[in-house]
Parts: structure tokens; C-alpha cells; sequence
């Protein structure tokens, strides 16, 4: 969201940027064949993640897909992203590590492996039904640690430099 819009996704497949003053939607953008699970926007870049396993980049002024990431087997539930790269989670259980210039996968981390189980300049963390988080060196994909105390499985988190909340 900035001070003048905010965008949402939702289960009729549709990405909808809304202007918050008057309360009027902008535009609709159409493309993905199943729900939309996740989105986020910085400037005039939307991403959008979906039940139908794809990741799409819009241009927010156009309204156009820019392109479509695959290379997941499951539903895309989160995505967080940088200048030039894009984290995603999925619940094949993987977070893939995207060039977000080039739109190819450059690391995937199975969280369930006996390594694992949204970021900095230099770590991820996740989150997951095993009701762990887990802090990634995103220079070497290597778990650094494993945060355990929630009764049930862990849906969302935020973080900065400092904390992870």
C-alpha cells in the first residue's frame, strides 16, 4: 500500500488496485487461472502469487503481466521482494530465491529437508505448519537457526533488522 492505493487479491482470480481516497477500484488485472493468494507492490511493480502454483510481475501503470514465474508444485502463499530479488513460499514446501530482473529461479530451499523446514540484505526467515521459524543465510541457503515455541503451525511473520515479530 502507498498513500494512495492499495491493491488486494482474491478468490475470483482477479488483482484489484483500489484508490483510497475515493474508494473506487482502478483497475483489474486478469490472468491467473486459480485463487490469488498473496500480493505485493512497491512503487509500479505488483507481484501476485496464486493457487494455480505462478508468480506474476505487473506493471501497475499499464496494468500488464511482465511475467510469469513457475516452478512451483504447489500453491504460492507468500512473497516478499527486494530491487532485484523475489522470495516466495509455497506450500510444496519450498521458499524459492528469484532474480527478479531476469525472472528465473536461483535457489530453492525445501524447509522440510534436515536443513529447514521474508528478509534482510543477508537472511530470510520463514515460517510453517511444523510450528517453526527458520533464519537462512541467503549467501549460502544454509539454516543459521530454528526458532520453536508456537503450539500450532505459524502462518505470517514480519521482520526487520532487529526483531522478527
Amino acid at each position: 500500500m502507498d498513500e494512495k492505493k492499495v491493491v488486494s487479491g482474491s478468490y475470483d482470480r482477479s488483482v484489484r488496485v483500489w484508490n483510497i481516497k475515493t474508494g473506487n477500484c482502478e483497475k483489474i488485472l486478469n490472468g491467473h487461472e486459480d485463487h490469488v493468494l498473496c500480493v505485493q507492490f512497491f512503487g509500479d511493480m505488483l507481484l501476485s502469487g496464486s493457487a494455480d502454483k505462478t508468480i506474476k510481475v505487473w506493471d501497475l501503470p499499464s496494468g500488464s503481466c511482465s511475467k510469469t514465474l513457475r516452478g512451483h508444485r504447489d500453491a504460492v502463499t507468500c512473497i516478499s521482494f527486494d530491487q532485484s530479488r523475489l522470495f516466495s513460499g509455497s506450500l510444496d514446501r519450498t521458499i524459492k530465491v528469484w532474480n527478479l530482473n531476469l525472472g528465473n529461479c536461483i535457489n530453492t530451499i525445501d524447509w522440510m529437508s534436515s536443513e529447514g523446514h521474508t528478509a534482510d540484505a543477508s537472511k530470510l526467515v520463514s515460517a510453517a505448519d511444523d510450528r517453526t521459524l527458520k533464519v537462512w543465510s541467503l549467501d549460502t541457503g544454509q539454516r543459521i537457526a530454528t526458532l520453536r515455541n508456537h503450539t500450532d503451525g505459524v502462518t505470517c511473520l514480519q521482520f526487520n533488522d532487529f526483531f522478527v515479530c
